[in-house]
C-alpha cells in the first residue's frame, strides 16, 4: 500500500476497530432503542455510517457507483446486529479494495463531489479524510448511545 494511503488506512482501521468493539457487546434491542430527544438509533447510525463510507471512499475516491439512497439509511425499522455488522464488513472490504490500488498521485487527483451545498471539485484525499472524519463523529454518538442503552438495560428500564 502506498505510504500516503497507509496513513489514512491506519486511522480508518483504528476508528473501525473502536466501532466494532463498542457494537459487539450490544444486543439487537440496544441497537434499536430510542432515547428522548434523539431521532436516530444506534442501528440507524451504523447503517448510515456504512452508506456514507461506501459513497465517499468506494464511489467518490474510488470511482465506483455514486448511487445512494441517503434517506433510506435513516428509516426507522427493526435492525439486526448481524446484518448491520455484515454490512459494515462488506463496506470495509470495498474500502480495502479502493485503498489498495490508490497511490499518492491518485490521492491528489480531482473528483467531482455532489452534496447538500451543490457540486464542487475536491481531491480523492479529501473524500477519504471526509469519510474518516464522518465515521469518527458518529463513533462518538454510538459510544454515548451504547452507554445509555447499557445503563437502561442494567437498570431494568427496557
Amino acid at each position: 500500500m502506498d505510504p500516503d494511503v497507509a496513513v489514512m488506512h491506519k486511522v480508518l482501521e483504528d476508528v473501525r476497530a473502536q466501532l466494532f468493539k463498542e457494537v459487539e457487546i450490544l444486543e439487537d434491542a440496544d441497537l434499536n432503542r430510542t432515547f428522548p430527544g434523539l431521532q436516530n438509533t444506534i442501528g440507524i447510525l451504523l447503517r448510515h455510517m456504512a452508506g456514507s463510507e461506501r459513497y465517499w471512499i468506494s464511489g467518490v475516491a474510488g470511482g465506483g457507483s455514486l448511487d445512494r439512497d441517503r434517506e433510506a439509511e435513516f428509516v426507522r425499522e427493526p435492525l439486526a446486529k448481524g446484518a448491520l455488522l455484515n454490512n459494515l464488513r462488506a463496506t470495509q472490504a470495498a474500502t480495502e479494495g479502493v485503498l489498495s490500488r490508490l497511490g499518492s498521485d491518485e490521492l491528489r487527483g480531482s473528483v467531482e463531489v455532489q452534496g447538500a451545498r451543490g457540486t464542487w471539485k475536491a481531491t480523492r484525499a479529501w473524500a477519504i479524510l471526509h469519510a474518516i472524519q464522518h465515521l469518527a463523529y458518529h463513533l462518538g454518538q454510538v459510544r454515548l448511545m451504547a452507554g445509555m442503552a447499557r445503563h437502561s438495560r442494567e437498570a431494568g428500564s427496557g
